[in-house]
């Protein structure tokens, strides 16, 4: 997990960690299935849920915050990922650093990919079920651009120094969570797997989506 090279302090250094098995969702959560938990508890809907640009029922949910993808979540009967499932889910074993291998393995073309620009077909989200040829060595979909992904963690820029080696959970509270994967207003470089941002968890933002996992324990 992580990596020791590269300009972005926080995901240094590369580290080991085992995780429990767990269930990923194949592909982010859409606006048809945020559609379901919407009629069915009456929670709000979504900043851009009105926004034709955003709002196709195949895209990602875009315009939640951490708690409504944690309430989504909780709905389902799952939770977020923690960095650390998302890492692996979206990176495999080898220590690759694109979820498709290394960067350009899929050619110039970016048809595997939704990042900046329209060389991919979209200026801004793609379907979910889009760029199977992207896909991570599990099967995942789009955990590389598309939408920045709600992760379970708090976010410390150090964590990582000094995080658990089995299952880490993230550090204890602090005032911004974690986000993983990029998005389709960032570049290729900046949709490495290890690379983390983050934000309030209040934040609501077009290109903040997530996806959820099912622990078997």
């Amino acid at each position: 997990m992580g990596t020791s090279s590269g300009k972005s302090e926080d995901s240094k250094p590369m580290h080991f960690v085992n995780t429990s098995a767990f269930f990923i969702d194949k592909y982010e959560v859409s606006n048809a299935d945020y559609q379901k938990f919407m009629t069915a508890t009456n929670h709000p809907k979504p900043t851009f849920w009105d926004d034709e640009r955003f709002n196709k029922p195949e895209l990602p949910v875009v315009g939640v915050s951490w708690y409504d993808a944690m309430a989504y979540a909780k709905w389902k009967g799952r939770r977020l990922p923690t960095e650390a499932e998302w890492e692996k889910a979206a990176r495999g074993n080898d220590g690759r650093l694109y979820p498709w291998g290394k960067k350009w393995s899929k050619g110039f073309f970016l048809f595997f990919v939704n990042i900046y620009g329209v060389d991919d077909k979209y200026t801004q989200t793609a379907p979910v079920d889009y760029y199977q040829s992207g896909a991570s060595p599990f099967g995942v979909f789009n955990m590389a651009g598309n939408v920045w992904e709600w992760c379970f963690d708090w976010y410390e820029p150090d964590y990582y120094r000094n995080s658990p080696e089995i299952d880490p959970m993230g550090p204890e509270k602090s005032n911004m969570k974690v986000l993983r994967g990029g998005s389709w207003v960032n570049k290729l470089d900046r949709v490495q797997v290890v690379h983390r941002a983050r934000n309030s968890p209040h934040a609501k933002n077009s290109i903040y989506g997530f996806r959820t996992v099912l622990p078997i324990r």
